[in-house]
């Protein structure tokens, strides 16, 4: 099996093997965490987004069964599957990837269709064939000034633009969580050096474009429909059924009305039942459930590629980097994969939520770090810490003469020096400002600005930056405790592991 490992093979070259191992480390914690949450939120997509617009509002997990254990159960029936697939190698998985990507793909132009055929009389007769309820109804609940955590009381203390800007970006940076895939497997692709750069580029570019403008079609779909004025502000249904369906603080099941979330296929799902396609919503169905799920084998194969590329180095164990002969995949290093995509499955079922199933005492401690708001928030940290190392190792390298022998062979280099010092520190900036909005601002993953540190519910407050700060600990300790067993002077790396 040829070389792979993506970013971690250039951190750990260029910047030292123990950041490279710690960026590494977090990196492969958080896709694979994801892997778990994306596992969990195929079924939240068919049981209440989708699957209620196109089979009826009496279609959802099964009675006699807690929600969030039910999604529990089957997210990780999804894992225990796709790890499974996994062990094939990248071939199989690619090929699975292939069918995932294409059939939502061409099936886009028919949501866009859809899309296009939305306003305020589709979506109307939309909603009453579907739901049986007028977007009035959502303005009201959302907005009504007898509930504590009303829309109006969130919308006040969320810091003006800025702060909607830095909660926003805590769901859309997960959006994109994984899209650098391919470069953790480019030593399982052929002529990668010439291949890659220009995919990326190009993929890039599409996907920003697709998210963005079916984002934009949809909220437009919904512009000005049920319009309120409050306290200065105003209301609509796209900004009420937003903040009922994922704001937190008050559900929509709570304030009765349908627990059918809004998402862009919801609207489409109107949209068609507006026009007498309702019957047809089903393909609404196969388009989100593979949209969703397409991101699970880009985890699979990213995460593994991590920890084999880390044990072929002999920081890990070298058990991790054992290669199946006749697949050609670390199937040890795959089954790690799934085992703590489990994290991820606690994190998307709500079932560690307060007042979830295992978490009926309403620990907020366990719910910031392993509920539904913590898992999207710490991926979210260890992945642009990680891209942060990454563009860093960008600038250095041009610069520092000890890593001449890397870049000097580097057989893809943008702009040569400059070009390259260029791109590194504009990437580095970047991700420099990214971690400053998850970390301090109102709003924001962890919202440090915000602590009062004279609280006496501080440890609980803080408890998801304390067991980011832990874990990060014990990825160092167990760096340095598995050089000291091997008694390997990782200095010399470059001698006996030659860079690529």
């Amino acid at each position: 099996m040829p070389r792979s490992g993506g970013g971690y093979v250039v951190i750990s070259r260029i910047i030292g093997p123990v950041w490279g191992f710690l960026a590494a480390w977090l990196e492969f914690l958080s896709i694979a965490w994801s892997f778990g949450i994306i596992a969990v939120a195929v079924f939240e997509g068919l049981y209440f987004i989708m699957g209620p617009v196109a089979f009826g509002l009496n279609f959802g997990p099964p009675a006699g069964i807690p929600t969030d254990e039910f999604l529990f159960l089957v997210g990780l029936l999804l894992v225990v599957i796709f790890t499974v697939i996994g062990v094939f190698g990248v071939k199989l998985t690619g090929l699975l990837l292939q069918a995932m990507f294409w059939v939502p793909a061409v099936l886009t132009f028919y949501v866009f269709g859809l899309l296009s055929q939305a306003n305020n009389a589709t979506i109307l007769s939309g909603m009453q064939n579907v739901l049986g309820v007028t977007p009035g109804k959502y303005v009201a609940a959302a907005t009504n000034a007898t509930l504590t955590n009303n829309l109006q009381s969130q919308v006040a203390g969320i810091g003006g633009y800025a702060g909607a800007f830095t909660t926003c970006l805590i769901g859309a940076y997960f959006a994109y969580i994984g899209y650098a895939a391919s470069t953790f497997v480019a030593g399982e692709i052929k002529e990668a050096n010439k291949a890659l750069p220009k995919t990326l580029a190009i993929a890039s570019v599409l996907i920003i474009a697709l998210y963005v403008s079916i984002s934009l079609v949809g909220a437009y779909a919904l512009k000005g429909i049920g319009q309120v004025s409050v306290g200065g502000n105003t209301y609509s249904l796209l900004t009420a059924w937003s903040y009922l369906s994922y704001g937190g603080k008050v559900s929509l099941a709570s304030v009765g009305l349908p627990t059918v979330k809004l998402w862009t296929t919801t609207v489409a799902g109107l949209a068609g039942s507006g026009i007498n396609l309702g019957s047809a919503n089903v393909i609404l169905v196969i388009f989100g459930v593979f949209w969703v799920a397409n991101d699970i084998p880009p985890f699979i194969l990213t995460a593994s590629r991590i920890l084999f590329a880390m044990s072929f180095d002999r920081v890990l164990p070298a058990p991790l980097a054992n290669v199946n002969d006749r697949f050609h995949s670390p199937i040890n290093a795959v089954i790690i994969v799934g085992i703590v995509a489990v994290l991820g499955c606690f994190s998307e079922s709500t079932i560690l939520d307060p007042g979830g199933t295992l978490n009926p005492g309403n620990n907020a401690a366990i719910a910031a770090i392993l509920g539904s708001g913590g898992g999207v928030q710490i991926t979210d940290f260890y992945d642009s810490f990680f891209f942060t190392l990454f563009t860093l190792s960008l600038v250095i390298l041009p610069l520092r003469a000890s890593r001449r022998q890397i870049f000097d062979t580097a057989p893809y280099k943008p702009g040569g020096k400059w070009g390259m010092l260029i791109l590194g520190l504009a990437g580095f900036g970047a991700n420099l400002f990214v971690d400053y909005e998850f970390v301090w601002p109102q709003g924001s993953d962890f919202g440090l600005s915000q602590i009062n540190w004279a609280s006496s519910t501080l440890l609980s407050d803080i408890s998801a930056v304390i067991f980011t700060i832990v874990v990060a600990i014990l990825g160092v300790v167990v760096y340095y405790i598995h050089r000291m067993r091997r008694g390997i002077n990782y200095s010399t790396i470059f001698a006996q592991i030659p860079p690529e």
